[in-house]
Formats: C-alpha cells, structure tokens, sequence
C-alpha cells in the first residue's frame, strides 16, 4: 500500500460547529480524539470478544482481553461462518447504545444546527489478520451508493486501540468534490469497489481508545490491511439532519441480523428502541441502480467461472428480493464450488 500522510487532526475544534461544517465540507473528512469515553468502549469491547470467543474467532487458551484472532477461523461478510457469529455481535444492547451516546449527538448538532438523527441501521466489522490463505483488505469505495438518501454522514470508530498496522481507515481527502465514481464487482463494502482513479491526497493515522473518524457519504475510504495477529473490531453509523430524507432501507436492521423485534428481545431496557419513531421522518425509496450494475457484472463474471464474483453473488442470496436472481446467483454459485454438496449455496 503507498505512504499516506497522517490525519489532519480536528479535536481543537470540535465544539465549534461553523469550523467543524467548514472542514467537513473542504477534506470530506474529521478526525476527532476522545469524541467517545474510554469505559464505554472498552465495556463494548469486553462483550464482544467474549462473543467472538464463544463463535470461535480467538486463539484458544490466549486470554480473551487480547484479542488474538483464531486464523484458521478467518472469515469475512457476507459468508455465512461469518454471519453465524456476526449476529450475536451486532445486536449487543451496549453497542447500539454507543452510536446514539449523548456527546456523539450533541457533535453533529453542533454541524448540522438542528436535531441529529442517528440511522438505525449500522455496521459492527471485525477484521481477521491478513496472513496465509486470507487475503482480504477493504477496498476503496464511497457509501453513498450503499446508503442512499440526502447527505450523510459517517462516524467510524475503533472498538479499543487501533495503530494504523492493526487495520486502520484510510482517506482520499477531498474525493467528495467529485461525485459518485464508477464501480466494479468487489469483496469490500457492498460488493462494489471504485474502478476508475481516485482523487485526492490519502491519509491515516492511529487511533486511540475513543477516537472517531467522521466522513462524508461521498468520500473515498478504504481499510489499512490488519498485519497484527489481532482481531480487530470497529463499528460505523451514519448520521444525518433529521429534517432530511432518510432512505427507507436505513431504517431495517442490517441484513441477517433478523427484525428490531428479534434484536430486542435480548435487551435489558426500552428507552433506545424504537427511537427514530420519535422524528417525524421523510423516507425515501432505496435506488437499486447501482446494485443491478454490480449484479449483471457479477452474473458474467460467475458465467465465466470468476470467483472474484462470489461475494456479489452470496450477497444476492441473502438480500435480493428478487426469487429469480437468488435462484440463478445459487446455481452459479453451486457451479463455481465445484457442485459440493456443502456449498452453502447449493440450489434447494
């Protein structure tokens, strides 16, 4: 990967909502120290391992504080060894709590200027070691494609401390001046990755226990390959003015992760559940484009027996509503698994 230089660090200015709006608007991105308190996160951090520990993630008999990742359990999303541990993760009570931490909203008020409506979907990551047969990093993409709706913005933060070996995030300042950039079929986010060059001057930096990373819908980001033995866990939600529209596919739990309902049955309080239902929302359709794009694309690379199609197609499987696509991403996928019987998307 180039050098990058390090991030323009924002903290001085974080309760200066003009300045803050004015840097946002001019890199596409903030980097902020101790926008989140240090107990809360490693409170978030302890549950977590401990979960991935029962799925299988960490190193047996290494202390489960450490966090050192099993790697001949490396797997990443949208697999499904992946997901089976990943939903226990995602619905943690005190992980949602984090996104929607009172000093969180109180910040993007302070930008935006009015109420703060933090999206219900998010996502919580955990990325192996890259070693050995596992090879993967996430590549560079933008989330307006993912997310949809007006202007949004996003809040990535390390779950405990996070040196830029450990799988840091990267950023191409400045890439939101230029738009949605095309994509390619991918492993990253989504299936898509950018396919044209990238504008802009790359950056990253080290994070600390607390540390936030906030960044346009449209700017161009990317993971730092994780080269530690760790396993390293972040999570990132979007925020938005609440006046704003809002996609509708925003408002669902992330995918595989069952209905609000199923998440909140573990949950030990009701005051966080259910809270957008307290904004008087404007919704809007999601725009499938750019995801019929990376289908068709996915659907002839498979036919020619591309396996850098299989995460688009896995993808399809579990979130398309169409029963044709599952249908023909199933067969393809069972043809590039060489027909075994344990392809865990063999045609039913």
């Amino acid at each position: 990967m180039q050098k990058m230089a390090e991030f323009l660090d924002s903290t001085s200015i974080c309760e200066d909502g003009p300045a803050l709006k004015e840097r946002l608007e001019r890199d596409g991105y903030l980097f902020i120290r101790q926008l989140l308190p240090e107990d809360a996160i490693i409170r978030v951090r302890s549950r977590l391992l401990e979960r991935a520990a029962e799925g299988g993630w960490l190193e047996e008999g290494s202390p489960i504080e450490d966090g050192i990742a099993n790697q001949a359990a490396a797997c990443k999303d949208p697999e499904e060894p992946y997901m089976k541990v990943f939903r226990n993760l995602w619905t943690d009570e005190e992980l949602h709590r984090l996104r929607t931490h009172p000093k969180v909203l109180k910040f993007f008020e302070e930008i935006f200027g009015e109420p703060t409506l933090a999206h219900p979907s998010f996502v919580q990551r955990n990325i192996f070691p890259q070693r050995g047969d596992f090879n993967f990093t996430t590549q560079p993409h933008q989330d307006k494609v993912h997310i949809g709706g007006d202007t949004n913005y996003a809040m990535w933060v390390p779950i405990g401390d996070c040196p830029v070996e450990k799988g840091s995030l990267a950023i191409a300042t400045g890439s939101h001046r230029f738009g949605v950039l095309d994509t390619k079929v991918g492993s990253g986010a989504g299936g898509m990755d950018i396919s044209v060059p990238i504008p802009g001057q790359w950056v990253t930096g080290s994070f600390d226990v607390g540390d936030a990373l906030i960044f346009c819908d449209e700017t161009v980001h990317q993971a730092v390959p994780n080269q530690t033995n760790e396993l390293r866990q972040s999570f990132d939600a979007r925020y938005q003015p609440a006046t704003h529209a809002i996609c509708e596919y925003a408002l669902d739990p992330y995918a595989g992760c069952g209905s609000w309902e199923e998440v909140y049955s573990t949950w030990n309080s009701t005051d966080q559940q259910y809270y957008w239902k307290d904004f008087e929302l404007k919704t809007v359709p999601q725009d499938r484009s750019y995801y019929e794009a990376r289908d068709k694309m996915a659907f002839q690379m498979a036919e020619n027996g591309d396996t850098e199609a299989r995460d688009a197609l896995l993808r399809i499987v579990q979130r398309d509503n169409n029963a044709g696509k599952i249908k023909k991403a199933q067969q393809l996928l069972f043809e590039l698994d060489g027909g075994s019987e344990n392809s865990i998307s063999m045609p039913g």
